[in-house]
């Protein structure tokens, strides 16, 4: 017996083009639903139940028509940042470049949503959203924290994408599996994990703003971590004019020659070059992020993004997002360098999006739980067990290599400080290896921050690079 709970269907008629977006064509008629589904690794015994929400395109063949399957990240965090700030065919109607809208905030059509191109499924993993442990035979609730780890929550995911297609016959159709954040690191382990044990080839697989488990140390001694993070902060120091370079994807190629060239360079030199040629490499270096010589020199060319974030506009009493360079706020508290108030990713944007989407989910998606919705679970965060090192680019690597049929793309905003772009650009870079799996690893950057969609042109153009994706997809 497959054990499902979803509540009958909610069906929304809606048009792809809204506004100027990514997508012009007729409207897409597609049937929309919210529910629970339980699952466990045995489905005959399930002791978890995910809440999940569904668009399915009306009438289309499932023998064509992909389904992606969609996840954020924390660990901790509901698919609710995807669902209505991206992807959905719902969204938070924004100013568009990048800043929140007053609250309360409203809902409309999403003009560059995936459902015209992809069915959609929103998946909260145990812990987030609705998504809870069942009660076992003795009445007694389980413990969610076998769940708050790397490995079980790839699993459970796994049992989830598993569950879904056997209830919705749709075992047969192309399968895409997305990502954000940590979700980009689930993605990876996924996309191994699925097809080695379920049986569950991906056509394509998409990162977003991934958060890939690295073993690479971040020390005093170590040259890749400022490396990798050198171009977003030349590229927010440009934003701000402070280096007197482009503010457009063009001049990322200039910063990333700089990074691997003079910055590589003169930190593994430093020590052993004259006094001239150090304050030279300052110089350079400090012009570039816009940053004090004297202060670069004092942290020898390694600048965190902490310092970064602190430092850069302090003397404008200002201090910038971590997850959005291009934003920046008041300083409340200057005195603490260390102040992490203003990564409104994890504060603001929650209250902004949670008010529209209850509405939405119990107006027009007719679910209702007495159950609170937890957007962002921080416990969960808390207690999660990371010592897998499932997740890597290793895995994506073995994904590529031995499923043919997979694609995979990776994007990020130039301006994120978070999970710095470059970064997985490097270790992707270094992991996949064959030709032909190299031909199949796609990157993708656009102007923002961690969740860069929020400027409007870049979720636009994020839109048709993974409708171009998408292509031929079988």
């Amino acid at each position: 017996m497959i054990l499902s709970r979803i509540l009958p269907v909610f069906v929304l008629v809606v048009s792809a083009l809204c506004g100027g977006g990514a997508f012009a064509q007729e409207p897409l008629p597609y049937t929309a639903r919210a529910g629970l589904l339980a699952i466990g690794e045995d489905p005959e015994r399930p002791d978890v139940e995910f809440f999940h929400a569904d668009y399915i395109l009306t009438g289309a063949d499932p023998a064509t028509r992909p389904v992606t399957f969609l996840v954020n990240g924390g660990p901790g965090g509901a698919s609710i940042f995807l669902h209505i700030a991206a992807i959905g065919p719902m969204t938070i109607a924004t100013p568009g470049d990048g800043s929140f809208p007053a609250v309360p905030a409203r809902l409309e059509k999403n003009p560059d949503s995936w459902i015209d191109f992809t069915d959609l499924v929103f998946i909260d993993p145990v812990g987030t959203g609705y998504s809870r442990v069942l009660p076992g035979p003795d009445g007694a609730l389980g413990d969610p924290k076998k769940y708050y780890a790397v490995d079980s929550d790839m699993h459970s995911i796994a049992w989830f994408i598993r569950q879904w297609l056997t209830v919705n016959n749709r075992w047969g159709s192309p399968k895409a599996l997305a990502g954000e954040s940590y979700g980009g690191q689930r993605v990876a382990g996924l996309s191994q994990i699925l097809a080695q044990d379920y049986g569950i080839n991906l056509n394509r697989a998409v990162l977003i703003s991934p958060a890939l488990r690295t073993e690479i140390a971040n020390t005093r001694y170590s040259v890749l971590h400022p490396i990798t993070d050198f171009p977003t902060q030349a590229a927010i120091a440009a934003h701000y004019g402070l280096n007197g370079e482009p503010t457009g994807l063009e001049a990322l190629e200039e910063f990333e020659r700089f990074a691997l060239n003079e910055l590589a360079s003169g930190l593994v030199k430093l020590g052993r070059s004259d006094e001239a040629t150090t304050k030279a490499f300052y110089d350079n270096v400090a012009g570039m992020i816009g940053l004090d010589t004297d202060y670069v020199a004092r942290k020898r060319a390694r600048i965190g993004a902490q310092d970064f974030v602190t430092t850069l506009l302090q003397d404008r009493g200002l201090m910038i997002d971590r997850y959005d360079g291009t934003v920046a706020s008041e300083n409340p508290i200057p005195e603490l360098p260390g102040l992490n108030v203003m990564d409104r990713s994890l504060a603001v944007l929650t209250g902004v999006l949670l008010p529209p989407f209850m509405d939405y989910v119990r107006g027009d998606l007719g679910y209702a739980s007495e159950r609170n919705y937890i957007p962002l679970n921080l416990e969960v965060n808390q207690m999660w067990d990371r010592r897998s090192a499932a997740g890597g680019p290793d895995d994506l690597a073995l994904a590529l290599a031995q499923n043919p049929d997979l694609k995979a793309l990776v994007v990020h905003g130039m301006h994120d400080l978070s999970t710095p772009y470059f970064l997985s650009k490097y270790v992707l870079e270094q992991s996949v290896v064959t030709p032909e799996a190299r031909k199949r690893l796609l990157f993708g950057v656009y102007p923002g921050g961690h969740m860069f969609y929020l400027q409007r042109a870049s979720r636009t153009a994020f839109a048709q690079d993974v409708r171009a994706f998408y292509e031929g997809i079988k």
